[in-house]
C-alpha cells in the first residue's frame, strides 16, 4: 500500500466532511513559475546583477594573486617584519574574499534574496487570480501540491492551467523562439589510485558530454573558452574546483547546465557521484549517486546517469 503525506489526509478529511456544495481546488505552484513567460526577463535580471558580483569577486582574486606575486618578487629584499606584513594583509585580503562569496551565494545570501525579490510579484500576482477564482467560483480551499503527494484527484480540481492562462494574457501575441541549451561538462575527479589509473574520470566525463550533445538543441561550450575564464579567475585544474568556484565559472561562460562530480572504485563497485546545476531554475547543486559492479562496463553508468539526466531535464 503507498504510504500517504498529510498533506494527503488533510485532503481526504477535508472531502468527507464537506457537504456537496463545497468546492476544492488544488495548483502546482511550481508549474505555473515554469510556465511563466515573463519568467525570461527576471532571469536576465536576475544574471545581471550575478554577473556584477561576479566581476567584484574576481577584482577581490586578481588583488589577492598581485599581492602574493609581488611578495614572490621581492622575497630576497624583504625583512622579515616586512614578509610578514605582507602575508597578513594576504590573509586578510582572502578572509574578505572568502566572506564576500558567502555572503554573496552562501545559504541565504545576496543571490537567494535577489531570486526571491525577482519571484515575489509573480507569486503575488498568482495569489491574487486565486482570490479571484475562489471568490467568484465559490471554492472553499485551494491546495498546493507543489511539495505533496496526491495519489489520487478528480478530474477537474486542478487549477494549474487557469492560472497559467491568466498570467500569461499579457504574452499572448508573442511568438515563443527556441533557443539552445548551452552546457557543459567539468572533468569528474578521480577518487582513489585504481580510478585515477583507469581513467574513470575523464571516460565518464566524455560519455555523459556525447549523450547531452544528442538531445534536442543543446549545445556543448567549447573547453577553451572555460580554460580562458578559468585563468582570468586564477583558477588551475577544473578538477580541483569546489561547488561555488564551478559556479561562478559557469556563470562566466555563459552555461544553462554544468555536470560535475567524483568516480570511485572500492569493494568492487563503481561508485558516481553526480552533481549538475540548472541555471535556468537557479543555481542550487543537485546531486545523485550511481553504482555498478566493477566488471560492468563504464557503459552501463553512463546509462544509467544519461536515463536519470534525460528524465529531470524534460520534467524541467
Amino acid at each position: 500500500m503507498k504510504s500517504v503525506n498529510l498533506f494527503v489526509l488533510l485532503i481526504l478529511l477535508f472531502s468527507f466532511s464537506f457537504s456537496n456544495a463545497e468546492k476544492i481546488g488544488y495548483i502546482d505552484s511550481q508549474k505555473i513559475i515554469d510556465g511563466y513567460k515573463g519568467i525570461s526577463l527576471l532571469k536576465q535580471q536576475f544574471s545581471k546583477q550575478v554577473t556584477e558580483w561576479e566581476k567584484e569577486a574576481q577584482d577581490k582574486k586578481l588583488e589577492i594573486d598581485s599581492l602574493k606575486k609581488e611578495i614572490e618578487a621581492q622575497k630576497l629584499m624583504l625583512s622579515d617584519e616586512g614578509k610578514k606584513k605582507k602575508e597578513n594583509e594576504i590573509r586578510e585580503k582572502e578572509k574578505t574574499y572568502e566572506e564576500f562569496l558567502k555572503n554573496i551565494w552562501g545559504e541565504g545570501g545576496k543571490c537567494e534574496q535577489k531570486h526571491e525579490e525577482l519571484i515575489k510579484p509573480v507569486i503575488e500576482e498568482v495569489s491574487n487570480i486565486l482570490d479571484k477564482i475562489g471568490e467568484e467560483e465559490k471554492y472553499t480551499m485551494i491546495f498546493n501540491i507543489s511539495k505533496g503527494d496526491i495519489v489520487y484527484a478528480k478530474a477537474g480540481l486542478d487549477l494549474t492551467e487557469r492560472v497559467l492562462y491568466e498570467i500569461n494574457k499579457e504574452f499572448a501575441f508573442v511568438t515563443p523562439k527556441t533557443e539552445e541549451t548551452k552546457f557543459y561538462v567539468f572533468p569528474f575527479e578521480d577518487k582513489g589510485t585504481e580510478a585515477e589509473s583507469k581513467a574513470l574520470g575523464q571516460q565518464i566525463s566524455a560519455f555523459i558530454k556525447s549523450g547531452l550533445d544528442k538531445f534536442p538543441n543543446f549545445e556543448p561550450i567549447e573547453s577553451q573558452k572555460v580554460s580562458e575564464v578559468m585563468t582570468l579567475l586564477g583558477f588551475v585544474k577544473e578538477q580541483e574546483l569546489g561547488d561555488n568556484q564551478i559556479k561562478l565559472v559557469s556563470r562566466r561562460i555563459e552555461a544553462n547546465i554544468v555536470v560535475f562530480g567524483t568516480i570511485e572504485v572500492s569493494s568492487g563497485r563503481i561508485t558516481l557521484k553526480l552533481k549538475w546545476i540548472n541555471f535556468d531554475r537557479g543555481a542550487d547543486v543537485i546531486s545523485k549517486d550511481f553504482t555498478i559492479d566493477e566488471r560492468e562496463k563504464l557503459e552501463k553508468l553512463a546509462e544509467d546517469v544519461m536515463t536519470y539526466l534525460g528524465r529531470e531535464i524534460k520534467q524541467e
